[in-house]
C-alpha cells in the first residue's frame, strides 16, 4: 500500500516536473513575433513611426521574425469614418524564421489629407495559448500624402561669381517638410527661417575649390515626396586666381618655422627627419586642422530662429590699408627645385601701420578668440544668415567669445603672430564656414545688390502677400 502511494507521488511528480520542462522549453515558448516597419526608398529602408505620412506609391514592409517560425499575418485597415480598405489574411508555409511582406494598399484610392488606421497580426508556429501560438499586434496610423513641396523662388542676387557669394529667398509649400537642403553641387547649406512660416533664406557660396557650380534647392516632406528645383543664378567665371611659386629659404626653416612649431607645441624642431617634413607639418597639418576648426566655428550657428532682413555695411577693417596677399593664391613651396608643399590662401592679407587697430565695421556676435598656429591670433564674428568675418596674426584680443558687439568696435590689433612675415591682417569672409571672396563684402554697391536690395524685394513681397490674404478674408 505504502509502495503504491509513493508510486503515485514519483509519478506526480515526473509529470508536473515534465510538464514544467515541456512548458518552459521551446515548444511552448512564449515570446511574440517582432515587427520592424519600413519605408523603401530608392533601395534604401527607412523606418517609419507608428503615426506617418505615406504615398501608397511608395513601398512599406514589415519585417516579422520568430525563432519558432512565422506561420501567418492578417492586416486590415480603416479609414477615419469605419471604411474597411484593406482586409487580407496569409499563411505562411515552411514556418521560416523571418518573413518580410509588403503593407497592402488601400482597395480605394484615398485623397490627400485621409487618414487609414492599420492593424498587423503577426502569428508564430509557438504551441503556447493552448497551441494557438503567440501574437504580435502593429498599428499604424497613416495620413496619405501623393503631392510633391512646391518651391517658389521669391528673390536671389543675379548672379554667383566663381569663389563668391549669392542671397536666395524662397517659398515652400508643403503641409509635412522633413527636410530643405540648398546645394552648390559639391556643398551643402542650411536655410534660415525668413519673416514668416514657409518663407527661408540662404547665403550660399561658390568656394574657389570647386571647379564647378550647380546650385538646386532641394525639399523633402514627411512621406518622402521629394521636389527639387534649379537655382535661377547666372554663373560668372570670370574671377581669376593667382597661382604662385615660393622658393622656401634656409634662414625660415631654421627661424620662424622653428618658432610656429615651438608655439603649436606638439613636437619639437629636432623630431623632424628632414626640412621637408617639418615644413609639411606647420603648412599641412597643423594648417589643415586651423581651417578646420575656423569651419566648425563659423558654421555652427542657430538656423532654427525666425529672422529678418539684416543690413550690412562693407568690411573695411584697417583704415588706409593696402592689399599684400590675394584671396585663392594657389601656393606651390619649392625647396630648391623640388616641389615641397601646396596651399590655397583663403583670405586677404591688408597691411597699413605697425599694431593697428582693427575695426568691425558690422555689427555681430564674437564666436572665437584663441591663438592657431599657422593663423596666429584669430577672432571669428558671426553676423547672421550663415555669414562670418575672421581676424588672424593680431598682436593681442580686445574682444573675449560670447559678446555682442556694434560696428565701430574694435577687435584687436594687426600683428604677425602665427604665419606672417611683417606687421598685417589676414581677413577672412565666410558662409556657413567656406571661405568666400573678400572683395564682395568689402564693396558697399556689391552689397547692395547683391544682399541689401534682395532682402528688401523679398519683404515688400512678402508682406504685400500677407496683405492680400487678409483683404481676402474680408
Amino acid at each position: 500500500m505504502k509502495f503504491k502511494s509513493f508510486l503515485k507521488l514519483v509519478i506526480l511528480a515526473v509529470v508536473i516536473v515534465g510538464g514544467y520542462m515541456i512548458y518552459t522549453s521551446d515548444f511552448f515558448e512564449s515570446k511574440p513575433p517582432a515587427l520592424d516597419v519600413y519605408m523603401v526608398l530608392d533601395k534604401k529602408f527607412v523606418k517609419i513611426d507608428e503615426k506617418a505620412y505615406w504615398n501608397p506609391e511608395k513601398k512599406i514592409e514589415i519585417a516579422a521574425k520568430d525563432e519558432s517560425g512565422i506561420k501567418g499575418y492578417k492586416v486590415t485597415a480603416k479609414t477615419s469614418d469605419g471604411v474597411l480598405v484593406v482586409d487580407k489574411e496569409v499563411v505562411v508555409l515552411k514556418k521560416p524564421k523571418e518573413k518580410i511582406f509588403v503593407l497592402p494598399t488601400p482597395e480605394v484610392k484615398l485623397p490627400d489629407g485621409a487618414k487609414v488606421h492599420y492593424e498587423i497580426t503577426v502569428t508564430d508556429w509557438s504551441n503556447s495559448h493552448f497551441f494557438s501560438g503567440n501574437k504580435a499586434i502593429k498599428k499604424l496610423d497613416l495620413t496619405i500624402d501623393t503631392q510633391a513641396p512646391l518651391v517658389n523662388v521669391i528673390a536671389n542676387s543675379y548672379k554667383i561669381s566663381y569663389g563668391g557669394s549669392a542671397l536666395l529667398i524662397f517659398k515652400v509649400i508643403d503641409n509635412s517638410i522633413e527636410s530643405i537642403s540648398v546645394s552648390n553641387g559639391t556643398n551643402d547649406f542650411k536655410v534660415f527661417p525668413f519673416m514668416k512660416p514657409g518663407y527661408y533664406a540662404v547665403i550660399l557660396a561658390w568656394p574657389v575649390q570647386n571647379t564647378f557650380f550647380n546650385g538646386t534647392i532641394t525639399v523633402l516632406d514627411k512621406a518622402y515626396n521629394k521636389k527639387r528645383v534649379a537655382i535661377p543664378l547666372i554663373k560668372d567665371l570670370s574671377p581669376k586666381y593667382r597661382y604662385s611659386n615660393i622658393k622656401v629659404k634656409d634662414n625660415f626653416l631654421n627661424g620662424k618655422l622653428n618658432e610656429l612649431i615651438d608655439t603649436v607645441g606638439e613636437r619639437s624642431p629636432d623630431s623632424f627627419d628632414n626640412n621637408k617634413n617639418k615644413f609639411n607639418y606647420i603648412n599641412e597639418t597643423i594648417r589643415n586642422r586651423d581651417e578646420a576648426l575656423i569651419s566648425k566655428v563659423s558654421s555652427d550657428v542657430d538656423y532654427t530662429s525666425m529672422t529678418e532682413p539684416i543690413e550690412l555695411n562693407a568690411f573695411l577693417p584697417l583704415k588706409g590699408s593696402v592689399v599684400v596677399g590675394s584671396f585663392g593664391d594657389h601656393r606651390s613651396y619649392y625647396l630648391g627645385k623640388k616641389l615641397i608643399s601646396k596651399s590655397l590662401h583663403l583670405g586677404l592679407d591688408i597691411a597699413s601701420v605697425k599694431n593697428a587697430p582693427i575695426v568691425s565695421t558690422n555689427s555681430g556676435k564674437v564666436l572665437l578668440t584663441e591663438l592657431l598656429g599657422v593663423y596666429g591670433n584669430t577672432t571669428i564674428i558671426y553676423h547672421g544668415f550663415g555669414l562670418s568675418s575672421l581676424y588672424s596674426h593680431m598682436s593681442k584680443f580686445s574682444l573675449k567669445p560670447g559678446e555682442n558687439i556694434t560696428a565701430g568696435t574694435i577687435i584687436g590689433f594687426t600683428g604677425q603672430t602665427g604665419w606672417a612675415f611683417g606687421d598685417h591682417l589676414h581677413l577672412g569672409l565666410l558662409v556657413q564656414g567656406n571661405p568666400v571672396r573678400d572683395v564682395e563684402w568689402m564693396d558697399a554697391k556689391w552689397i547692395k545688390a547683391n544682399i541689401t536690395d534682395v532682402f528688401m524685394k523679398a519683404k515688400n513681397i512678402i508682406e504685400d502677400a500677407g496683405d492680400q490674404n487678409k483683404t481676402e478674408k474680408y
